[in-house]
């Protein structure tokens, strides 16, 4: 659906095995909350750092996605030089809570190396699985967090957290040296986003405290100087920028932002900005908190989660252009296809709209016993296909990923996992490239590493990637090809304390192109109420055509610019 058609709407109203595949089960749960305390040893104060975190009902109602960061493993008494942190999840009779505790932070030491090999924080007896695929490059920090990462044509761009929180600019075909690095605060939060079909990207930050919110416009030829910036009136340190916060268009002609002053107003706020100038185009505020955008290819139709609703909005005014709720809220992020026909919702169910030529439908209504699908769940570019990893929340060391083929409304397959151990191996993020052949999918993964951080599917939903980090992944993207699958994590497990993270880059095998499926043309009119349909079950999968991309040159690169200090 065009901007055009959906405008129209509102005018008229050795490693461990991986278990094999196995078919999945059906069921539901209660609504989901997340809360984030993060308390210093010299003080409290409020600060949240892009992941879920445990928590105690008591505390209240926070709105954190939580917050990652660390201390050495070895049991003593911090110092005011270590970062001590931990994160869990656990589920209340009001859902899951998550909390985090926090100390003091020390300066970041980076390095990069094209091997795979288990750098200065990890315990030399640790056995570091190599992934399926090739690495390229990986980038270790020892004390900041890699919250996110993006893949453009050109480069994956990094964002960090803690102390040392910036964006970094890694060139796919480069060494994991970045061409530049940038922070306004130097510590914090941030969160990146890139446009798949146009170099332009952006770039979230808050700052330690959490009371300062910025984001700022780059290209991969930016050389460290932001092309625009804007400063946010709202502040909130409950909800900090991370990467699942701001969204750009394909086209590189949209730059979308939400941010909350839950301490002043209780209102969150939807900003759109002209990517190439920073200018204003349209906002939008409400009393719900807004946890993630998302945006069609042209940027003309953002999709917010609030709370648990799903609201279409259109960039040029700000407008409703339809809205439905989910099954939950708290760790729960909604996406959007390419051309705004087909989205996702989730929490303990999952849910497929598409555009049926009047208005959205209902077309897969997917749910499983003890389940949260919130954290991981994703649409193709082209809307065939709809990814989702639900992790098991009676003690998040089982879960299952399951694909789904839009057109037919069929399961394609799914994928089990479980583990043992004292860690929790929550979902936390999924990407896919343009037509769904490749659906990667992050975690916090298992104290045994029982299951791949990042595991990636073709269309079959065999694994034919993964990447195993020494702690937990935070963050996943793949190339508009599917060539490329970048992680982010932290060094250590989200449920130990440790300090440092890593961003790294593989590479992958061709995979087939899926036989096309006829869809609807969407024609505009009113919007209706959409209506449930019956759950989905298990269908056959696509005829291959290969098309390689071949390994990336190295380009010269500019010498890297120094971050500022702030």
């Amino acid at each position: 659906m065009n901007s055009s058609e959906i405008r129209a709407m509102k005018t008229k109203s050795s490693p461990r095995p991986v278990p094999a595949r196995r078919p999945a089960h059906e069921g539901g749960f209660l609504n989901l909350r997340v809360i984030a305390l993060l308390t210093s040893l010299t003080g409290v104060f409020l600060l949240a750092l892009g992941g879920f975190v445990t928590a105690n009902p008591s505390k209240g109602d926070g709105r954190a996605l939580g917050a990652h960061s660390n201390r050495q493993d070895t049991p003593r008494a911090p110092s005011s030089s270590q970062l001590t942190g931990r994160t869990f999840a656990r589920v209340t009779p009001d859902g899951v809570i998550t909390e985090n505790l926090l100390a003091s932070q020390v300066k970041s030491v980076v390095r990069a190396t094209r091997l795979h090999r288990a750098p200065a924080w990890q315990a030399p007896e640790r056995f570091a699985l190599e992934p399926l695929g090739n690495t390229l490059w990986q980038v270790d920090d020892e004390n900041a967090i890699a919250d996110g990462a993006a893949i453009d044509a050109n480069d994956v761009w990094g964002a960090w957290t803690l102390q040392g929180a910036r964006l970094g600019a890694y060139p796919i075909g480069g060494d994991g040296t970045p061409d530049f690095e940038f922070s306004s605060f130097g510590s914090g939060n941030s969160g990146v986003a890139s446009a798949k079909g146009a170099d332009r990207m952006g770039f979230l930050e808050s700052n330690a405290a959490g009371n300062d919110f910025r984001v700022h416009g780059f290209k991969s030829t930016s050389a460290g100087i932001p092309d625009w910036s804007f400063t946010f009136p709202e502040t909130d340190p409950n909800l900090p920028a991370s990467s699942k916060r701001l969204a750009v268009s394909r086209d590189g002609s949209t730059i979308a932002a939400v941010v909350s002053d839950e301490p002043a107003t209780q209102t969150s706020k939807l900003y759109v900005f002209e990517a190439d100038t920073g200018e204003i185009r349209s906002s939008r505020a409400d009393a719900l908190r807004m946890n993630a955008v998302d945006l069609t290819d042209d940027g003309s139709v953002a999709l917010v989660t609030e709370d648990n609703l799903a609201v279409l909005v259109d960039t040029s005014n700000g407008n409703t252009l339809f809205s439905v709720a989910g099954s939950g809220a708290g760790n729960i992020f909604y996406r959007i296809s390419g051309d705004g026909n087909v989205f996702v919702t989730n929490g303990f169910n999952l849910d497929v709209y598409q555009f049926d030529g009047t208005t959205y439908q209902r077309v897969i209504h997917f749910s499983q016993a003890n389940n949260w699908f919130g954290g991981a769940s994703i649409v193709s570019r082209d809307g065939s296909t709809v990814g989702s990893f639900a992790g098991n929340f009676t003690n998040w060391l089982s879960g299952e990923v399951f694909l789904f083929d839009v057109a037919s409304a069929q399961m394609i397959g799914s994928y089990p996992v479980s583990g043992t151990g004292a860690f929790q191996g929550t979902p936390v993020g999924a990407e896919s490239n343009d037509n769904g052949t490749v659906m990667a999918f992050a975690s916090w993964g298992t104290e045994f590493h029982d299951w791949p951080e990042v595991m990636v599917f073709n269309r079959n939903v065999d694994l034919i990637g993964q990447i195993d980090f020494p702690g937990s992944a935070f963050g996943v993207d793949v190339s508009a090809d599917g060539q490329y699958v970048a992680g982010s994590a932290k060094a250590v497990h989200a449920n130990t304390f440790g300090s440092g993270g890593r961003i790294e880059l593989i590479q992958l095998a061709p995979q087939p192109t899926p036989t096309a499926t006829p869809t609807v043309t969407p024609t505009p009119t009113p919007a209706v109420t959409p209506s449930p349909t019956p759950a989905v079950t298990p269908t056959p999968t696509p005829t291959p055509t290969a098309t390689p991309r071949p390994t990336p040159l190295p380009r010269l690169r500019p010498t890297p610019h120094p971050r500022p200090t702030p």
